[in-house]
């Protein structure tokens, strides 16, 4: 860490241009590979090349600066995801990566690299199951180029790495991605590349009947690089429709095809969803065994309206569900209920008077909890959309479910915010090119926030590292750019979907002001 920045960016170019690279990410012509890692202090999170993950998925943790500037922090999942090994035996920690190995002991400094003694800053903690170290002097041991940046308080560390399966990214674009799998033309799924679809959804199924996340613009009709997945990555999960899309596809390529392993593969995901399922009637983001966080009953990105939506379906055994037996038909009809039931348990009262739902609940006690680090409990201008268009979309709705839609909408009502426009201010000496900012605008359609505050009922804004704002200009850029803190959704949902709903189930009897 004694290298100046200046030192480590020109070692770091100049070991770029002799591996032929010319941007990190990129493979050279013998596959080698730079990787940039940086841990900012403060934040529940590491950097690879620039995209944000979690360190420790769901528990929030963040690394700590001590003495002497050193940062201390775990990397049981940052070795793993740059294609190395990492093992707990007891008290001695191994990281295997790029042809090193690095060895230290819980409660020592004595360590070895390739089998050589060094000494490191600090001794190695072990917390919660989790060996914490001086992350310097083991990515240095690596073969990282290291420095510290005082002014962004993040640490960084570029190595650069051999070929590994594990370091190949996903195929990106072409016609047929995971964006746009269930858009697909009806004659595309009895095509070639709708049975290669199919076959691909088949391969990255996990043993449990579950399907992970992967980012939308990857290519599907090649097989899922699941070497490249490690921790919460390869974990099945409801989050952003994973598992759902993929049992619609099955079902979609079944059906035009009879190939019997398509609806095979269809059910295994139906018992995944059925067993994960909680006394409660709510579904977690992640199951099973999620950590932290991801344990959460989650209405987040819609995962659970999405679920009932499938279910609902399987339920009634509409025809393209007619190789669903009746028995698990039976119980996708229980689960349904459950769900609803849970949904109208969970919708929010402030002062007196329902509102909207927060997107995520404590999955033991439903009450309102924090999600990611900058998804503070709220009521959500968002995820409620969604949740009271699927209790819209139930046919001879109960007086209950009635309720519920009214107060939602009465809720929506009152929580537009006029006279603003979010704006967009083009600055090439910022690190994303650009700024946003909230600017007055009379004229300017309502927006709503996509936080609101649970006592107050203001808008409320966060960042990384959970501090609550009141303010959108007070949140950290790389959030205020990178994350969506105004919604317009509501507007088609007040115009357009409530209108035709009152007027089928509650006429004369609008809210609307």
């Amino acid at each position: 860490m004694a290298r100046s920045i200046k030192t480590t960016v020109a070692v770091a170019i100049a070991a770029l241009a002799a591996f032929g690279c010319a941007t990190p990410g990129l493979h050279n012509a013998n596959g080698n590979t730079l990787k940039t890692v940086a841990l900012i202090q403060g934040e529940p999170n590491f950097s690879v090349d620039g995209a944000y993950q979690e360190l420790e998925e769901g528990l929030y943790t963040q690394p700590e600066l001590r003495a002497g500037k050193k940062v201390f922090a775990p990397l049981g999942d940052i070795i793993p995801f740059l294609g190395g090994e990492y093992s707990l035996n007891g008290n001695v920690a191994t990281y295997s990566l790029g042809g090193h190995n690095v060895q230290v002991t819980v409660g020592s400094t004595d360590a070895s690299a390739d089998g050589q003694p060094f000494k490191l800053d600090l001794a190695p903690e072990l917390k919660a199951g989790s060996v914490w170290v001086p992350v310097a002097n083991v990515w240095e041991k690596l073969g990282a180029f290291v420095k510290w940046d005082d002014t962004r308080q993040r640490l960084s560390g570029a190595f650069i790495l051999p070929p590994s399966q594990k370091l190949e990214d996903f195929t990106r674009g072409g016609p047929v991605t995971e964006g746009t799998i269930t858009t697909q033309k009806p004659e595309f799924y009895g095509s070639a590349d709708g049975i290669k679809l199919g076959d691909v959804i088949l391969g990255y199924q996990n043993a449990d009947g579950g399907w992970p996340k992967v980012d939308r613009d990857v290519n599907l009709l090649v097989p899922v690089n699941t070497a490249a997945m490690t921790g919460f990555r390869i974990k099945s999960t409801i989050d952003n429709d994973s598992t759902m899309k993929q049992m619609a596809v099955l079902a979609k390529v079944y059906n035009a095809t009879k190939q019997q392993k398509y609806a095979d593969g269809y059910l295994r995901g139906l018992d995944y969803v059925l067993r994960a399922q909680q006394a409660n009637g709510g579904w977690q983001q992640f199951w099973p065994e999620p950590q932290g966080y991801k344990a959460r009953i989650t209405f987040n990105d819609d995962a659970i309206a999405n679920v009932l939506e499938m279910l609902r379906d399987v339920a009634s055994r509409s025809p393209e569900f007619q190789f669903v037996d009746v028995p698990r038909a039976g119980l996708a009809r229980g689960a349904y209920e459950r769900g609803i039931a849970l949904i109208l348990k969970t919708q929010l009262v402030v002062n007196g008077k329902k509102t909207g739902w927060c997107a995520q609940y404590d999955e033991k006690t439903l009450q309102p909890v924090t999600g990611r680090a900058f998804e503070l409990a709220s009521i959500s201008g968002n995820e409620s959309v969604n949740i009271t268009r699927f209790l819209m979309s139930i046919d001879k709705p109960s007086p209950e479910i009635i309720a519920a839609v009214q107060s939602a909408i009465d809720w929506f009502d009152d929580a537009r915010l006029t006279g603003i426009k979010l704006e967009r201010k083009d600055d090439h000496t910022l690190e994303f090119g650009f700024d946003r900012r909230v600017v007055a605008d009379p004229k300017a359609p309502p927006l709503w926030a996509r936080f609101y505050d649970l006592q107050t009922g203001k808008p409320l804004f966060t960042a990384r590292d959970g501090v609550k704002r009141d303010n959108y200009a007070d949140v950290s850029y790389e959030r205020r750019v990178k994350y969506n803190w105004y919604a317009d959704t509501p507007r088609d949902l007040l115009a357009k979907d409530y209108p035709a709903w009152v007027a089928k189930w509650a006429p004369g009897k609008s809210v609307l002001k």
